[in-house]
């Protein structure tokens, strides 16, 4: 963590990066560093042969060795059965949505174009698993890979599988789908394939597998998420512009609750995280295609911030975007307002909650504040 004394400015983030600056009056600049979990295990960066004996799915697979089911399972909070049977469905998953994008018009020649050329690094290994668990624990959501593998419907898919495996498998399948492109870009370089050759091999590989009576647990489970996330795209889709205002609206929640009794960089970053986990459990805990799944399963995450940060240049325009989200899903999805406004006081409360006011040391103060009870109260009468 670090922080600044200046009065003029607040910052909320979650990992390295400065994601939000807001003009207004506060105490402290604050920025949440990633969790580090130091784990000793390591593996080599496997082939892929000019033959490709071993398909695209089966080196996924064999990237995850047996001490790292263990490291897997204890960082994400899955027995040992869930965390296989989520390493098992993610290959399929992934492979399924690239082998669709790139059998789309000129979708081959875009995923050509962001194919990763490093073999040794991220892409290449997952040997330093103990940071990456780390690292993408922290982020929240989907990381930009895996969202651009899994498309806009990514926290449905995701939401899906998590219910199924009884763990969040966003972080995991974060992990792995860099990995994925580095294999497929070391097959696509070792076959010297253009556009049509990928496309090809993708929808060959995947429907192997997906013919293969071995896999047909696996299958139904990857189809199911993959529904979910189709059935999530089309409700994006509808919004349009609007979606962008219906995802800021925790974030502005978020703001509006912790600004008004600034509780120092620790309490800060106390209802940074209490805002985060409750949104992220409210998502899941919601049906994978529901609206307040298919947005906010990864809780709080940046490009949300980053959003924010445009739309509410000071603490007085974060209520417009609340009202401007709660508008925008009582047009588009009015059978879910209740659920999305319940999220977002879900959220509020748990951010006034989540450190004490006024207090020294942990010692006295006041869990909710007066300022802060004043901010509850101005959402409840914007949710009425």
């Amino acid at each position: 963590m670090r922080s600044c004394n200046d009065r003029s400015t607040v910052v909320l983030a979650f990992g390295d990066d400065v994601s939000l600056i807001f003009p207004f009056r506060a105490r402290r600049i604050f920025v949440l560093a990633p969790l580090r979990i130091e784990d000793a295990a390591a593996t080599s960066t496997p082939t892929v042969e000019s033959d490709r004996m071993s398909s695209i799915i089966q080196s996924l697979r064999s990237m995850i060795k047996p001490d790292m089911i263990g490291t897997i399972g204890k960082t994400f909070g899955g027995d040992t059965s869930k965390v296989e049977q989520a390493i098992g469905a993610a290959g399929p998953l992934l492979l399924g949505s690239l082998a669709r994008a790139a059998n789309t018009a000129g979708g081959a020649d875009a995923l050509l174009k962001t194919l990763p050329t490093d073999t040794d690094g991220l892409f290449g290994s997952l040997g330093n698993i103990g940071s990456m668990l780390g690292g993408l624990m922290n982020a929240g959501g989907s990381s930009g890979v895996l969202a651009s593998v899994l498309g806009s419907g990514s926290n449905a898919i995701t939401a899906r599988l998590s219910k199924a495996t009884g763990f969040n498998v966003t972080p995991l399948l974060g992990m792995l789908a860099p990995a994925m492109m580095s294999i497929i870009g070391k097959a696509v370089r070792a076959s010297a394939l253009d556009g049509a050759g990928l496309a090809s091999l993708l929808k060959k590989e995947h429907t192997d597998f997906s013919n293969d009576p071995a896999n047909a647990n696996t299958m139904s489970l990857v189809d199911s998420a993959m529904a979910a996330g189709d059935q999530a795209n089309e409700m994006i889709s509808s919004y349009g512009a609007a979606w962008t205002k219906v995802t800021a609206g925790p974030a502005a929640v978020l703001y509006m609750v912790a600004s008004a009794d600034m509780s120092g960089p620790i309490g800060s970053v106390r209802e940074a995280k209490a805002a985060h986990e409750a949104l992220r459990a409210a998502a899941l805990a919601s049906e994978p295609t529901s609206l307040v799944a298919a947005a906010f399963s990864g809780g709080i995450t940046r490009d949300q911030l980053s959003a924010l940060k445009t739309m509410a240049p000071n603490r007085e325009s974060l209520l417009g975007v609340v009202r401007e989200s709660i508008a925008a899903v009582k047009t588009h999805s009015p059978a879910e307002s209740t659920a999305f406004n319940d999220t977002l006081f879900t959220v509020a409360t748990a951010t006034a909650r989540a450190a004490k006011e006024g207090g020294f040391l942990g010692i006295g103060g006041t869990l909710v504040s007066q300022d802060e009870q004043q901010a509850l109260d101005t959402l409840k009468a914007a949710f009425a």
